[in-house]
């Protein structure tokens, strides 16, 4: 079959690279076996046939499970026969989806144990179409619109663009034998339901070749998704950063980006803050920009929550952020860190929030040139005649902003800025002897601004994971 061979040439797959193929006992994994094996010596592969028997079906699978056996061992292909056990299913997980990860678990232990490059299934166009019907019927964006992927990680599908009936033509043409899963017919199952009634409904009142038209459909939406994915993927590198609580999104790259991305951002955040095998819904996503603009507190799949503070939108641990006793309102306390001097020209460890400061002296073209940002302020030198520390805040602290006119509590300014209840124990204060001169990351006390004119002091903070591998206790990493 020549859409096999040029889906396995499509894919880099060389010659004496080994293939596991997954086999069912059904028509199309049986046709794509055969093809392989006739493919065999044109492109040099090796191939090595797994059959997962699920134990749901008694007597039926175990003749799925002879048949392939015994075609594996007719073509000379070796065959492994993975068992599960049923009774393993966690309680509430539907046979459904416990089987499907149960058997690519197994899949990929046959893969790695004959060191093989790929796994290749007998997905076809029509599992294509159904893939597409089921997801839109239950709601989904285009990444359900996108379907089967053709390649996914060590997966390789080269019977996706081969409708069911060429499969079935091929398998008369070659006397291939294959065994029908009485599951299949039944229409207790939505896919089923979907391959049975609504699919041939659609092709007799509406479009003859509807599920190639689904088909193309899912392969150009694949297009746009791969192109938003990189979008995704360059804006995140700038915006999404793993740290202490959890995964913090910058908040004005994220409110400035457009909602198609701005989305995939707090899904891709989502997924690096623990939640590989979980997705966000739409009132998930419109939440989340919510908390751009408006801040708050968001509860999220998979025991998660995102909460805003002035710059960041975070997502971690429900329990992160102030935990349940917040939940209901509660003041949480301070931790308390030991203070720590600082020395003007060296870098400062606050490993509570995982972080480094420096305060050094600066004249000239190098203050013009200084980024003006959050992690970097420009202050008065005046401040480098003072003793400075590093420490976290204290009940009763007090300071005067930058721009306002007179003294506020550092609690209340951590309220109007939304800084979380449990990250304030984390954000340094660069003290000047007992003042506050600059709330790390945040704002610079009024009485230490500059001027503008002639020397000035900078003050720096970097968080150790946007040091990508650098050794943070080295302060000449971080040189001028």
């Amino acid at each position: 079959m020549a859409t096999v061979a040029d889906a396995l040439i499509q894919a880099g797959v060389g010659r004496g690279a080994r293939l596991v193929v997954a086999v069912s006992g059904g028509a199309d994994s049986m046709v794509l076996l055969h093809a392989l094996v006739r493919l065999m010596p044109r492109l040099g592969v090796r191939l090595h046939v797994a059959h997962v028997h699920h134990g749901l079906r008694g007597r039926s699978a175990d003749r799925d499970a002879t048949l392939v056996s015994t075609e594996a061992g007719r073509y000379g292909v070796p065959v492994s026969v993975e068992r599960l056990a049923a009774e393993s299913r966690r309680r509430g997980t539907s046979v459904q989806v416990w089987a499907r990860d149960a058997r690519y678990a197994r899949l990929e232990a046959v893969r790695k144990r004959n060191r093989a490059a790929w796994i290749l299934t007998a997905h076809t166009q029509n599992d294509q179409a159904e893939t597409l019907l089921l997801n839109l019927l239950r709601g989904t964006g285009l990444r359900g619109l996108a379907g089967i992927p053709p390649v996914r990680e060590r997966i390789l599908r080269p019977l996706l663009t081969v409708p069911r009936a060429e499969i079935e033509a091929y398998a008369t043409a070659h006397g291939v034998a294959f065994r029908e899963d009485p599951s299949n017919r039944s229409l207790a199952y939505r896919r089923n339901r979907i391959r049975h009634q609504l699919l041939p409904l659609l092709a007799r009142e509406y479009n003859p070749r509807i599920v190639e038209t689904l088909a193309a459909l899912a392969s150009q939406v694949r297009e746009d998704e791969a192109f938003l994915a990189a979008q995704v993927r360059a804006l995140a590198a700038e915006a999404v950063q793993k740290c202490t609580p959890g995964v913090r999104v910058d908040a004005g790259l994220a409110g400035a980006a457009p909602p198609p991305l701005a989305r995939r951002l707090f899904q891709e955040a989502f997924r690096r803050a623990g939640a590989e095998r979980l997705g966000l819904t739409r009132r998930h996503l419109a939440a989340l920009a919510q908390l751009v603009s408006h801040g708050g507190r968001v509860p999220l799949p998979g025991g998660l929550a995102a909460w805003a503070s002035a710059k960041y939108v975070w997502l971690g641990r429900a329990t992160s952020e102030g935990g349940a006793g917040a939940s209901r309102g509660r003041p949480a306390r301070p931790r308390s860190f030991a203070e720590l001097a600082l020395r003007p020209g060296r870098w400062v460890r606050w490993e509570p929030g995982r972080c480094l400061v420096r305060v050094r002296r600066a004249a000239g073209e190098a203050v013009r040139l200084h980024p003006k940002d959050h992690c970097h302020e420009v202050l008065s030198p005046d401040l480098l005649t003072e003793r400075l520390s590093l420490r976290a805040w204290r009940p009763g602290d007090r300071f005067q902003p930058l721009g306002l006119a007179g003294q506020k509590k550092l609690q209340d300014f951590f309220v109007d800025t939304r800084i979380p209840r449990a990250e304030r124990g984390r954000v340094p204060l660069l003290m000047a002897g007992q003042r506050i001169a600059w709330v790390v990351g945040h704002r610079i006390a009024d009485a230490f601004r500059w001027t503008g004119e002639g020397a000035a002091c900078v003050a720096e903070v970097r968080f150790l994971e946007e040091q990508h591998g650098v050794s943070a206790g080295s302060d000449a990493a971080f040189g001028d």
